[in-house]
């Protein structure tokens, strides 16, 4: 078989292949053009939307003809994301989203819109799809189980409260214990000009006592930075635990001002794709 015979035998597949490809990009570019974004979600991955939107298990997939536009998915991502975001938004009305500059296709979801808020995960939003920090998820249901007035790090607070009334409490005693060496220099600088009884044997006993207690003192008085430091820690510590449990009620305030569950909140958001396309094709 000549060159040119294995051309014509190869040259109908291939223009089908081609085919394929400028059929698949026409009907991406239509779509886009009449604002027909289900049919854009479907043309990105077809198998996704054939299982969740059409209930068709099994599908196949278009994911060799989606790498054609591989390159210019943050483009189709700027074109999806308005109407999406607007849907989300409107949906988890306490929800925050930032793009992600590193990666254009992806928004940031924050729980809450007030200082320091905690991110709850990601948003791709060329399949719709969100990943989570689950512990996060987690120690909100944890939260809801709990009586009012408790918190998921209540054992922990009172126990660094007792650490730090055990601190403050050994600071408080310095004023005391300054006092307590005063009176031993002053009793030891007596004995010492007590020059006729220093060699008494209630003199010298006297003084080794004093002097093992003013030892003891000084040993105690060179801990006060040491004090002061883990006490300094201890209210920060104490500080980090007020403010996550405070953090935890104003997100779970926020989801149970909408949903019933924590759980009723996470399975709404992951069904995000299907709700939202289905509102789009039901007009």
């Amino acid at each position: 078989m000549t060159n040119q015979d294995t051309q014509t035998v190869l040259q109908p597949e291939l223009i089908n292949q081609l085919d394929h490809k400028i059929l698949y990009l026409g009907q991406l570019q239509a779509a886009i053009s009449a604002n027909q974004v289900p049919a854009v979600y479907e043309l990105l991955d077809s198998k996704k939307y054939n299982e969740q939107i059409r209930q068709r298990p099994h599908a196949d997939s278009n994911e060799s003809l989606a790498v054609l536009v591989a390159d210019i998915k943050p483009a189709i991502a700027e074109f999806l994301a308005p109407e999406l975001l607007a849907y989300l938004k409107s949906t988890f009305s306490f929800l925050v989203f930032e793009q992600a500059t590193e990666q254009p296709t992806k928004y940031y979801v924050y729980l809450g819109d007030w200082w320091h808020h905690r991110q709850l995960g990601v948003l791709d939003v060329l399949d719709i799809s969100f990943t989570y920090e689950d512990n996060m998820l987690r120690e909100l249901a944890q939260a809801a189980q709990l009586s009012e007035g408790d918190s998921i790090n209540a054992l922990q607070i009172q126990e660094v409260n007792q650490i730090i009334a055990g601190l403050e409490a050994f600071l408080a005693d310095d004023t005391k214990r300054t006092l307590e060496l005063q009176v031993i220099d002053d009793q030891l600088a007596t004995l010492q000009a007590n020059k006729a009884g220093l060699f008494g044997r209630n003199d010298k006993t006297t003084r080794e006592s004093l002097e093992k207690k003013q030892a003891l003192l000084l040993a105690t008085q060179k801990r006060l930075p040491e004090v002061q430091k883990k006490l300094a820690e201890q209210q920060d510590e104490l500080l980090v635990l007020e403010k996550a449990d405070a953090l935890r009620q104003l997100e779970l305030q926020a989801i149970l001002s909408q949903f019933a569950s924590v759980a009723d909140f996470s399975t709404m958001l992951d069904k995000s794709y299907v709700t939202y396309l289905t509102r789009l094709i039901e007009g």
